[in-house]
């Protein structure tokens, strides 16, 4: 008896070998169609890498504000509240392809319209020099979708159409869209007016060509361009400056707009200090305002008192230097005040969360301090805040880093301010004493002389204040008058004349590899999605019940059919007594499957060998094996077990010795009752006198009860399945049906297979 310890499964050590098989076996079978696939993402390619427009990259290095990252007078301060200068070039890189920036340098550079036209199949963009000239003043929405086709008609005529591009028709199409259409002829220079676009096109140039397009691009459409194709980053680690690269279809206006981006920030930051510069301005006048009525005021009251009172001029040596002294100590006291009064504005500001663009840089009490290296520094971290705001929200990386870097800051220039405001009051308390002391000695003066002193006092603090205040602003006044900008720029924009991309070999390349493997996936994935049985390992993958025998497909090839059938005899000839069978039954999973085709040539292989065999049709219900003899189905076994005939008579000999054949006869109403009969097992015991081999042809296994009896009396059940006919799933039901009934001597055929996959069947 056979049973399942013959299986051909391979062992779970060698699955992935398997896989790695069957990917191979799946890529020979779907090879013309992964071909094909290749081929066309191939051509695809080569298209796309022949028509791409060019783009071209420039470059330009720019060194960014170095006194700000190595900083005067308090460089260790600096480092701490920038949280070192990799972060400065951060902020900066994020400013430079800021909106504000990029809509400041497209101001010089042209691009809101984009001119081009065709030689040959290429599309040539024209920057500079396009011979026409298009003033958009209005456009819908809708149709800035579209490109603006130019066909000069004479000098002075033109037609202008819209059509929408394949892609356009098929969306519209599905979203049942309303698309332009337009063709008209118009007059250069002349409005054209349109209820979708408002425009005039002049003509500054020869108009040789007769192929010219134009596209309108929204300015934040433009913005957003831009920022996506520069680039600013830092040239390394430890420098201060940074490399700005931009990538254009136009080698012209990469450069321009390189260059153009640079100078706008340059722009910028001068505007910045130049504000900051007018700010201590409006500072001072304001303090030289006050201080010049004070001086007046005091002038004249110094005045009506000598011309009233016959004071002697020439004090006293003691007099006249304790009043000096008193007069330098009061100047200096009304300079702490000054800034004492900056100190305590700036700290309110902070606590309270004012704009910190009411907190001055360059106010006069703050010059030379170390304090003001931070509020420039809190200054541009707040500019660098509202630029991101336009782009991100509060939650994106980027500006809630620069909060981090505002609120670390802020409390930097808290604790600074707080510990200058303790050092201001120690040093007005001992000022104030040493003041009121000089004072007591002036009180020892004469009363006329100690008046004159106090007038004389005050009338030199207020032209001390006013002097120092104008040489301030004089000084403020030159550097407005000199800003340049802190950020040089070293290498100017140069963009190599050979284009970036398109880079035609890669493209083409990976038009072949995405085609591969895309041809690839598509096999595998019918394979996987295939119903039916494409290979052996279909089989495998789903019983593990033994594969007996693979027959190939035999069209022209029957001899390699019959090898198959005669590997199959021998392994059951060269089989111990015990294990050989006599009675073999042929079932399948369904009705197409060869059951009968593969029983009779099996018979006529055991009948070449000498063996003497006889094919019996049990299929009762579908009987077929008299066909393929063309013989009479009146009599047969049914007849026979039905006692209407003698088993000679039902009896068939073949043109092939030693093979005989009984058909099924007429329909029986009990066909299960017969093949239960005594009358037929009576009838196996003299058959198995008389053949060596008893073939039955039974109807499908699981379908009709019987299969079941049959496959009971066999010596061993040979379960056809037929590729790319047979249910995959069909496998799982046989695979549970003999469990269920407990067979042990059973096994598969598998039918009709190419001819390559078996030899590669065999390879494993």
């Amino acid at each position: 008896m056979y049973s399942s310890n013959n299986q051909t499964n391979i062992s779970s050590s060698h699955e992935e070998e398997i896989d790695f098989k069957e990917i191979i076996a799946t890529i020979g079978r779907y090879k013309v169609s992964i071909t094909a696939i290749t081929v066309v993402a191939l051509f695809i390619g080569i298209l796309f890498a022949l028509f791409s427009p060019n783009v071209y990259r420039a470059s330009l290095s720019m060194q960014v504000q170095p006194e700000s990252l190595t900083g005067e007078n308090g460089g260790d301060m600096l480092a701490s509240a920038l949280n070192g200068q990799k972060v400065n070039l951060e902020n900066e890189s994020v400013i430079l392809k800021s909106k504000a920036v990029i809509g400041r340098a497209l101001e010089s550079v042209p691009m809101e319209v984009r001119y081009s036209t065709k030689e040959g199949m290429h599309s040539i963009e024209l920057y500079k020099n396009s011979p026409f000239t298009v003033n958009c003043k209005t456009i819908s929405d809708s149709a800035l979708r579209y490109k603006f086709q130019l066909h000069p008609v004479d000098s002075q005529h033109f037609r202008l159409t819209i059509e929408p591009s394949f892609m356009m028709k098929l969306m519209g199409l599905l979203r049942s869209e309303k698309l332009i259409s337009l063709s008209e002829i118009y007059e250069y220079a002349l409005p054209i007016h349109n209820p979708l676009f408002d425009m005039t096109i002049s003509m500054n140039g020869d108009m040789s060509n007769k192929d010219y397009s134009f596209t309108i691009i929204p300015n934040e459409q433009t913005i957003e361009s831009v920022q996506a194709s520069l680039n600013a980053s830092p040239a390394s680690d430890k420098a201060s400056v940074l490399i700005l690269t931009y990538e254009d279809n136009s080698l012209e206006r990469a450069e321009d707009m390189l260059s153009a981006i640079a100078h706008a920030y340059q722009e910028q930051n001068i505007a910045k200090t130049s504000a900051s510069a007018q700010k201590t301005l409006n500072f001072i006048d304001k303090q030289l305002g006050e201080i010049n009525q004070n001086l007046q005021n005091s002038a004249g009251s110094l005045k009506d008192y000598k011309s009233s009172h016959a004071v002697t001029v020439d004090l006293r040596d003691k007099a006249l230097a304790e009043t000096t002294k008193l007069s330098e100590l009061e100047k200096e006291q009304d300079q702490l005040n000054v800034e004492e009064e900056v100190y305590k504005k700036l700290l309110s500001n902070i606590k309270e969360g004012s704009s910190v663009a009411e907190v001055d840089p360059g106010s006069a009490a703050l010059v030379g301090s170390p304090l003001l290296i931070l509020i420039q520094k809190l200054q541009e971290a707040v500019t660098l805040r509202a630029t991101l705001i336009v782009d991100y929200t509060d939650k994106h990386p980027s500006v809630i880093k620069v909060n981090q870097q505002i609120s670390s800051l802020k409390s930097s220039i808290k604790g600074s301010i707080e510990s200058n405001l303790r050092s201001i009051q120690q040093r007005k308390d001992t000022l104030n004493g040493i003041i009121q002391k000089n004072k007591g000695v002036i009180a020892e003066i004469p009363e006329e002389e100690k008046q004159l002193s106090k007038l004389s006092n005050s009338y030199e603090v207020n032209k001390n204040v006013y002097a120092y205040l104008l040489q301030k602003r004089a000084e403020t006044t030159i550097l407005e008058s000199s800003t340049v900008s802190g950020d040089w720029i070293l290498d100017h924009a140069y963009a190599d004349r050979n284009p970036v991309k398109p880079n035609q070999g890669l493209i083409v390349f990976l038009g072949f590899l995405i085609g591969l493997i895309f041809g690839i996936l598509q096999a595998l994935a019918r394979n996987a999605l295939a119903a039916t049985i494409q290979s052996v390992s279909d089989v495998e993958k789903r019983t593990a019940l033994p594969i007996f025998a693979v027959l190939p497909y035999f069209k022209n090839k029957k001899s390699l059919y019959q090898d198959a059938l005669r590997v199959l005899l021998t392994k059951f000839e060269y089989s111990s007594d015990q294990q050989k069978p006599n009675i073999i039954t042929f079932t399948s999973s369904m009705w197409g499957e060869g059951r009968a085709t593969t029983a009779i040539e099996f018979g006529r292989v055991m009948a070449q060998s000498g063996k003497k065999v006889i094919i019996i049709d049990m299929d009762l219900r579908h009987p077929s094996v008299h066909q393929k003899f063309n013989f009479d189905n009146n009599k047969g076994i049914s007849t026979l077990l039905s006692n209407q005939n003698e088993f000679g008579e039902v009896l068939h000999h073949t043109d092939q010795t030693n093979m005989d054949v009984v058909c099924s006869g007429l329909a029986a109403v009990n066909p299960y009752d017969m093949m239960m009969s005594a009358e037929f097992k009576d009838l196996l015991q003299k058959l198995k006198e008389t053949y060596d081999y008893i073939l039955f042809v039974a109807p499908p296994a699981g379908l009709v009860a019987d299969a079941l009896v049959l496959m009971h009396l066999s010596d061993l059940n040979l379960v056809l399945f037929r590729a790319q006919y047979s249910k995959k799933d069909f496998v799982n039901s046989i695979d549970r049906f003999v469990k269920e009934h407990r067979f042990e001597n059973i096994g598969i055929i598998l039918n009709a297979l190419e001819l390559k996959k078996i030899r590669y069947w065999k390879k494993k």
